[in-house]
């Protein structure tokens, strides 16, 4: 009732405070920390790719409030719906394209009201799972995906678009084929979205559905964008901020450059196949024999 509303109207964007320069795949090993002083809890700590908490309004973050107990309990999931409350810092984090998307994300004495727990001390790792599974089940990257095939068939469709491509130089066959696989791939899943979203109306939860989603995207994102450059040839070596006027060939280079961290960022591939092989497949966890 407090937060929600906000947030499915657009008025309050919150970042997301679970990775640390120490505890990434690993995340259970974050060693933010929050102490209860009465009724507050002070953190400090650090947290690291945290994505656009430079637009942010609000932070939630995963901090360790029983450093006693095992890695995985011990952890506490709280919001700080004020991402300027005194002690909180954010300093950019320049990506090798030149953006700035994600962050690093510095806690010094922040104090934060002992009401604002999710769920219950020292079980905030299953909060934030569950969170993950819905961040993965990433139905809007299906569309983005089908979105960038449709333009850029769209673009080769015109005499610039047809005139700047690679299909009629040496090659050209094994590019339409890549084209075609990326198109087929984009559709199965836009369809595989539809099973995720027809569990969320059912009441249920994806778990590895979410990571087999995850997974699928980010290494299509990849994909597209690696076909994309090679569509183009030395064309696509432009960068889209100097080259407005022909957005689709110029946008795959930065495309390309920006899905580097697709397929590690909200768990890595390695990660997600894991979780399929045991959740999704039954097989035993890797090291737990045959």
């Amino acid at each position: 009732e407090k937060y929600l509303p906000a947030i499915l109207n657009g008025e309050t964007a919150w970042a997301q405070g679970f990775s640390e320069p120490g505890a990434g795949s690993d995340l259970a090993s974050l060693t933010t920390k929050a102490t209860r002083d009465g009724d507050e809890y002070v953190v400090n700590g650090q947290k690291i790719w945290t994505s656009a908490a430079h637009l942010a309004d609000a932070i939630f973050a995963m901090v360790r409030t029983d450093p006693t107990a095992p890695k995985h309990r011990g952890i506490t999931f709280i919001v700080i719906d004020d991402i300027k409350t005194p002690g909180l810092t954010v300093r950019p984090l320049i990506d090798m394209g030149n953006h700035h998307y994600f962050n690093e994300t510095f806690f010094e004495d922040v104090r934060v009201p002992v009401d604002h727990v999710i769920g219950e001390e020292n079980r905030g790792w299953y909060v934030g799972m569950t969170l993950l599974d819905y961040e993965r089940s990433n139905i809007g990257g299906a569309v983005s995906a089908r979105k960038t095939i449709e333009g850029l068939l769209r673009h080769l469709a015109t005499p610039e678009g047809e005139a700047r491509s690679t299909l009629g130089h040496a090659g050209g066959a094994v590019r339409r084929h890549a084209l075609a696989d990326c198109y087929i791939a984009s559709e199965v899943m836009y369809q595989f979205s539809f099973r995720v979203i027809s569990m969320h109306n059912a009441g249920q939860l994806p778990n590895y559905e979410a990571s087999t989603s995850k997974l699928f995207n980010s290494e299509l994102s990849q994909a597209l964008a690696r076909m994309g450059t090679k569509m183009f040839g030395l064309y696509a070596n432009l960068w889209r901020e100097r080259n407005e006027g022909d957005h689709v060939a110029v946008s795959f280079a930065d495309d390309y450059i920006r899905s580097v961290p697709a397929t590690i960022r909200g768990g890595t591939s390695e990660v997600q196949r894991n979780i399929i092989a045991t959740r999704g497949l039954g097989l035993p966890r890797e090291g737990r024999g045959r």
